[in-house]
């Protein structure tokens, strides 16, 4: 029921933001919501860049923690590193936004010349913190399920450790892998507290577009500062609950990459 009420209520509600300014918001800059301009681009493309960033960084930390935690520390060890992922894990986002309120933004603000640190490099640096956590645990478990003997066995025909780790265990380990990519990628995209804390939350595009230095917008950042301030019913309520709708149906994609594949979230 809840999964068919959600993006009912999404739909309907963002339905007369669609109505008065189509599918063409999806590619507009301009969002003055008093004016009636609703355009969606500059949150799409600071959400895509936060999430890319958050990615770029914590997947080839997560798997590489993954692999030392797995298959060179002690097990002692090894169980210290998951109490403490889900200790990580546990943390609340607006801790997170804190954290890089006063800590990362004046780093930045110092290592770059910016003026505030308020930065889309500075909301995928603290996504990637928080998706850590899911990448590291779940890329754990996907190595912990290959059995034993499949090492015992690759080392005994003459196999290096690279070559094991390579041709072996990441092969199988993939299909986990995977999922924990996914399922990271779907936290960083709807991440809201964190990330309105540190974005900057400025409605126009980058400079060049490319530019993780500048302030910019995403669209749970919009939704968190705005949602307050529009009536229900309006059109700039409906324009909200348009840029909720397409973090839904990003959200779904990705459940439904999982299912064909086989991995239930």
């Amino acid at each position: 029921m809840v999964a068919i009420a959600i993006p009912s209520f999404l739909l309907w509600t963002s339905l007369p933001f669609w109505r008065f300014a189509g599918i063409t918001a999806l590619w507009q800059s301009d969002w003055f919501p008093y004016e009636h301009h609703f355009g969606l681009l500059p949150a799409i493309l600071g959400t895509f860049w936060a999430a890319v960033t958050a990615l770029v960084i914590a997947v080839p930390s997560g798997i590489a923690a993954a692999i030392v935690s797995v298959e060179i520390f002690p097990r002692q060890l090894h169980q210290l590193i998951r109490v403490g992922l889900e200790m990580l894990a546990a943390i609340p986002s607006v801790v997170y936004g804190l954290l890089g309120l006063w800590v990362l933004l004046p780093a930045l603000a110092d290592w770059f010349g910016l003026l505030t640190g308020h930065s889309l490099l500075a909301a995928g640096l603290i996504l990637s913190l928080m998706v850590l956590p899911t990448i590291t645990a779940l890329s754990e478990e996907a190595l912990n399920a290959i059995p034993s003997e499949q090492r015992e066995t690759a080392l005994a025909i003459g196999l290096n450790w690279p070559q094991l780790l390579f041709r072996i265990l990441l092969p199988q380990a993939w299909p986990g892998i995977r999922s924990s990519i996914l399922l990271a990628l779907g936290r960083a995209l709807g991440e809201t507290m964190a990330v309105m804390l540190v974005v900057g939350s400025l409605d126009r595009l980058p400079q060049p577009w490319w530019n993780l230095l500048q302030p910019a917008q995403t669209l749970t950042s919009r939704i968190g500062r705005e949602i307050g301030e529009a009536a229900f019913g309006s059109l700039h309520f409906s324009a909200l609950m348009g840029c909720a709708t397409i973090l839904g149906l990003t959200g779904a994609g990705i459940a439904f990459f999982l299912q064909k594949r086989g991995h239930s979230i």
